[in-house]
């Protein structure tokens, strides 16, 4: 995870499928950015509906048709940020057929560039998310009329 000079922002997306989807060839992306330094994972969690409706932690080793990549390098990452309410949450939104994938993860990509800054005697001041609903405002006020 981060050092103790600089932070990325950590954040975490949801996706839902068919049990039956070939979730390989969007590991295998995740899994370069990872290597590449981008990202870090802090947790990934695979999530079902049981049959009371609560959620159910699957592993991707029990996912079929998943090609293109070893799942085994995503055993043990599960980390138990995502909490029971979390998974719960996720579970609600699921029909019967489906799973959900959740990631949360370090974005790691500015990481170079604060540690050259910290070099230099720079600091961190702030840092944060734009919520995506603002961000669309903001450009559609900008927009020539």
């Amino acid at each position: 995870m981060a050092n103790d000079r600089f932070a990325g922002p950590v954040d975490f997306l949801v996706f839902v499928f068919d049990e039956h989807a070939d979730l390989g060839t969007g590991l295998v992306a995740l899994l370069e950015r990872v290597e590449s330094g981008l990202i870090e994972i802090l947790d990934i969690e695979f999530v079902a509906r049981g049959a009371d409706g609560g959620a159910v932690k699957r592993a991707i080793a029990d996912l079929d048709g998943i090609t293109g990549v070893d799942l085994r390098v995503f055993e043990g990452v599960e980390s138990g940020v995502l909490d029971a309410v979390d998974l719960a949450a996720i579970a609600a939104e699921l029909h019967r057929g489906q799973v959900a994938l959740a990631i949360v993860y370090e974005d790691r990509s500015l990481a170079a560039a604060a540690e050259a800054w910290v070099t230099v005697g720079g600091a961190e001041l702030f840092s944060g998310g734009v919520d995506i609903a603002d961000l669309e405002s903001a450009l559609e006020e900008r927009k020539p009329a």
